[in-house]
């Protein structure tokens, strides 16, 4: 019984395989777009059983390395120079130096989240009615 459900093609197997599909899906196309990166970089991540039989994981990951910035969002902080005594960015046109920068954060986008709870509810909704 337990090898027809988390067997290498059981069901169970299937089922979350199917539904990491449906969540890179949704993230994907939920994901932020600027230069298209982080959405290319969604991906499925393989599907695992316990050692003993009774669970099966699945899970989707996005591997541009500044997700989290843009799914958790950021605090305010300082920006600082790292090799040189200040910064240079360009302002309205015009040429600015500054030795800091107070950056006031960035807003949550929680594609990843908002993708699974939205495949989920979708799950839930189908095998209740």
């Amino acid at each position: 019984m337990a090898r027809e459900l988390t067997g290498r093609q059981g069901l169970l197997v299937r089922a979350v395989a199917r539904l990491s599909r449906r969540i890179e899906a949704n993230a994907s196309q939920r994901a932020p777009v600027d230069t298209g990166n982080m959405r290319r970089m969604i991906r499925q991540d393989p599907i695992t059983v316990s050692a003993d039989g009774r669970r099966v994981f699945g899970g989707v990951t996005s591997h541009a390395n500044y997700s989290r910035f843009v799914h958790d969002g950021t605090a305010p902080h300082v920006i600082r120079p790292r090799r040189a005594k200040a910064l240079r960015f360009q302002i309205g046109g015009r040429t600015v130096f500054a030795a800091k920068v107070n950056h006031p954060g960035t807003r949550a986008r929680p594609f990843l989240l908002n993708a699974a709870l939205e495949e989920i509810a979708r799950l839930q909704d189908t095998q209740l009615s």
